[in-house]
């Protein structure tokens, strides 16, 4: 028995899209896909991108797994193209963190700060409203909102048993064995929160991961493991004081809105609306009162062998043109823009992957390499073969950053920089045999 796990990191400039598939023997079981976005001024390196996928998946276009790490619009603006209904593919179940009206408005802002391009994209709008009534117009299946588990058990979840289901069973179908089945593994319950005929609407804490065979007689299995970094919440308050200062300056006594009744405003989708529409200015106010660079929800992702079940592995990767083969680690794991640099945020996230960074291959660096996210504790608590940073040239910013650079080059690690050239991007097969 052998799943197959090809992996490629594509060369969208300043953003970031991942694409994989699950392969048992020459058969294509399950693809996912985990970001899909750039910012304005990389546009065709985007588009480019997408279109070499499409054409490389051929005629059999469906997703399993779609994952959104955040809510930043160069992780989600190409969305529309990868899923179109016509020309792109279609997916079954959607995996995003459960982030607030108040991050999703601090990651409009930041976007409209620092890409004024995206101001005016309908679809993000829609997504900063509504994630999930923008997202089900690609009609997926089922969409799972991920919530931070909190502490749990200090060597992080196990996946050696089932979640509680408050409602139907929200696992993959079986009755297709032409793709791989899943289920839904580890502790915690899945709240459904919707159910209709055409569409499935759950929450679960990241302590639920999920697990996919490539056969129904399968003695292996692949595992995909989510962590949510969760907000600082006291940013996010005093992003919410200031907002609603900009919001008031200059209206009449009478016209103001009110503190107390700010968060039910907020809950309106057609007053976002309007902030994402004809109050752009007011956010950008906001965001640059609080802070240049907050950081909000994110959506880690652990994409690698079952820790509890042991196998012959290898794996190999192209990096632009440098090659590294291995034999041991064959695990991708995905940081978004986790704020991995403060301990206090940090070791909750070792923690949960505790008993998965043995099989770590590769780790992409947090917030396109930035230092702000990065601390040297990464690369020994993990001790990954090599790094990704997914970044090009944009503005003042360095990234990746020089420290982190240096801090990999100080390990003796190889990182590999993906940017808007296709010569830089990477490309991994990773075998796991029993």
């Amino acid at each position: 028995m052998e799943i197959r796990n090809e992996r490629k990191q594509h060369a969208v400039g300043q953003g970031f899209f991942h694409s994989a598939a699950l392969l048992h023997g020459a058969a294509v079981k399950l693809r996912y896909v985990y970001d899909c976005g750039a910012m304005k001024k990389y546009s065709a390196a985007l588009k480019r991108s997408i279109a070499t996928y499409l054409t490389d998946v051929g005629g059999n276009r469906r997703l399993e797994f779609l994952f959104i790490s955040h809510s930043h619009a160069d992780h989600v603006s190409g969305l529309p193209v990868l899923l179109d209904a016509k020309k792109g593919m279609s997916v079954d179940t959607i995996v995003l963190p459960l982030f607030d009206v108040v991050d999703r408005l601090i990651e409009f802002a930041k976007s409209a700060n620092d890409d004024p391009g995206v101001r005016g994209d309908q679809f993000y709008r829609e997504f900063v409203v509504d994630p999930v009534a923008a997202l089900s117009r690609f009609n997926p299946r089922q969409i799972l909102l991920v919530s931070s588990g909190g502490p749990g058990d200090p060597d992080g979840p196990r996946f050696d048993g089932g979640p509680e289901f408050r409602g139907p069973i929200v696992a993959g179908l079986e009755d297709e064995v032409s793709r791989s089945s899943w289920k839904l593994s580890g502790s915690g319950t899945v709240d459904v929160i919707q159910d209709t005929e055409t569409r499935i609407i759950a929450r679960m804490a990241d302590h639920v991961a999920l697990v996919a065979s490539p056969a129904p007689s399968s003695s292996i299995s692949w595992l995909f493991s989510p962590y949510v970094d969760p907000a600082v919440s006291a940013k996010s308050a005093q992003f919410k004081i200031e907002l609603l200062k900009s919001l008031n300056q200059g209206l009449a006594a009478g016209a103001r809105i009110k503190k107390a009744k700010f968060q039910a405003w907020l809950d309106n989708p057609l007053n976002v609306m309007d902030l994402v529409v004809n109050k752009v200015h007011e956010l950008v106010q906001a965001y640059n009162a609080v802070s240049a660079d907050l950081n909000t929800t994110s959506m880690c992702l652990y994409s690698g062998p079952v820790p509890d079940e042991h196998g012959d592995t290898v794996h190999y990767g192209r990096f632009g043109k440098c090659s590294v083969r291995g034999n041991d680690r064959i695990a991708w794991l995905a940081t978004g823009d986790a704020d991995l640099k403060s301990s206090s945020r940090r070791k909750p996230f070792l923690r949960h992957y505790r008993r998965l960074t043995s099989k770590v291959s590769t780790l992409t660096l947090p917030h396109h390499g930035s230092e702000s996210n990065f601390d040297a504790e990464l690369l020994t608590a993990i001790e990954p073969n090599h790094f990704v940073a997914a970044a090009d040239k944009f503005s003042k910013w360095r990234h990746p950053g020089t420290g982190v650079l240096q801090a990999v080059a100080s390990h003796g690690r190889f990182i590999s920089v993906v940017t808007s050239q296709s010569a830089s991007e990477v490309i991994e097969v990773a075998l796991l045999r029993r």
